[in-house]
């Protein structure tokens, strides 16, 4: 019966593919695979995509009628993302689309009839656009009776906090070597002390998270272990992110909600440097330190483009042990003066001197330097926020 199922399938998607392409010339029709089985990329590919074809860049038609289906052999990250991102745009549970989309790409022309989609915003459109995804007034409810039942003053304004552990994506990739992305993990009692001073200048903090290595513990009943203690369900992770004041991560797939509803973020413990570029003036990011085993000490900036190893795009723990380099997370200080210079930026009160401006402008020489190529927008001044006090700190970042 399946068999047959997918004999009648073919048939029907190449019988799609074929019309889609006879009545190009009056219609374009397009048809594409959402990312839907990761969060992040769910939430930025598909904004991005948006948002570029509302300006007809990067080679969108305005005009085009796009045709989208979920990712067959994995689940929706999340389902009230989904259910909003159905509110939007055309998603077919039609196993014809899926057949009709993968015959298309194999005729010629493929690429004319098929969305494709990237998790950066290249063209600085974020800035021009608002955001593409919206809450019903009933889902606006829901999301306020929530907060009203754990803020402590009415309309009390509160920040989230996400930081990426070992146990990230342990139970969706169980075959996969887990150890080759600890580059990437943070320990989040780091992040203690930025949660009890923004809970002491009067913020609420929820500790986001689907899966989490640890509880997070503080002493202030402010700071809200809310990946931890019951409260977090698919709905409140999107509603938080996307009216939080700030987000605080160390970058991993859920703080691309605050992205998408233009909300700014603190990236913490970043790597690698050479993807710095991928992000916008909103965000303020700091990077994990490179420390050098054999001479005990961390490594220059300059040191790192001059490396013959790709060091500012590594992508693997192996890497950087076959380099001899330990990676050395942000201190909770750098964190906080992170945190605080960007909520100063946000609120228009921060002054910047004429030689953080030279520093700042050193690390960019830098980073445009690297070996392989770094992302890079292709909007001039659209670079993210470079930690100031992080830079004065750490002098070797602009050497």
């Amino acid at each position: 019966m399946m068999l047959l199922k997918n004999i009648l399938w073919s048939i029907a998607g190449s019988l799609i593919a074929i019309a889609i392409r006879l009545i190009s010339p009056v219609r374009r029709y397009k048809i594409g695979r959402l990312p839907s089985h990761e969060i992040g990329h769910y939430a930025t590919n598909v904004e991005v995509y948006l948002c570029e074809k509302d300006a007809q860049v990067n080679g969108q038609n305005k005009k085009s009628i796009d045709i989208w289906y979920r990712n067959p052999t994995s689940g929706v990250s999340n389902q009230q993302l989904d259910k909003m991102w159905a509110r939007t745009i055309r998603i077919s549970n039609s196993p014809v689309v899926r057949y009709a989309d993968a015959i298309s790409r194999r005729l010629p022309g493929g690429a004319r009839f098929s969305l494709t989609h990237h998790d950066r915003d290249a063209y600085a459109l974020f800035d021009k656009t608002p955001p593409h995804l919206s809450f019903t007034s009933e889902e606006i409810l829901e999301g306020e009776k929530f907060l009203d039942s754990v803020r402590t003053q009415p309309d009390q304004k509160f920040i989230c906090l996400a930081v990426r552990d070992s146990s990230y994506k342990r139970a969706q990739f169980e075959d996969r070597d887990i150890a080759k992305d600890d580059y990437r993990n943070n320990d989040i009692h780091n992040y203690q002390e930025v949660a009890e001073q923004l809970a002491k200048d009067g913020y609420l903090v929820f500790r986001m998270g689907a899966k989490v290595e640890r509880p997070f513990v503080t002493n202030s009943p402010q700071v809200i272990d809310y990946a931890s203690n019951g409260m977090r369900s698919e709905f409140l992770d999107i509603y938080l992110g996307a009216n939080c004041e700030l987000f605080i991560s160390s970058v991993l797939g859920i703080d691309s909600i605050p992205e998408i509803f233009r909300r700014p973020r603190v990236l913490t413990n970043y790597i690698p440097i050479g993807n710095f570029g991928k992000y916008g003036p909103r965000d303020l990011v700091i990077p994990k330190q490179y420390w050098l085993n054999s001479e005990s000490r961390f490594l220059r900036f300059s040191e790192i483009v001059a490396s013959t190893n790709g060091l500012g795009s590594c992508t693997s723990s192996y890497e950087y042990e076959t380099a001899g380099i330990k990676l050395v997370e942000n201190t909770p200080t750098e964190i906080l003066q992170a945190t605080r210079e960007l909520l100063d930026r946000h609120h228009g009160a921060f002054v910047q001197s004429e030689q953080d401006h030279q520093l700042i402008s050193k690390f960019w020489s830098n980073y445009y330097r690297l070996e392989p190529a770094p992302i890079r927008s292709a909007v001039s001044g659209q670079e993210p926020n470079i930690g100031i006090q992080f830079l004065r700190d750490n002098l070797h970042w602009v050497n």
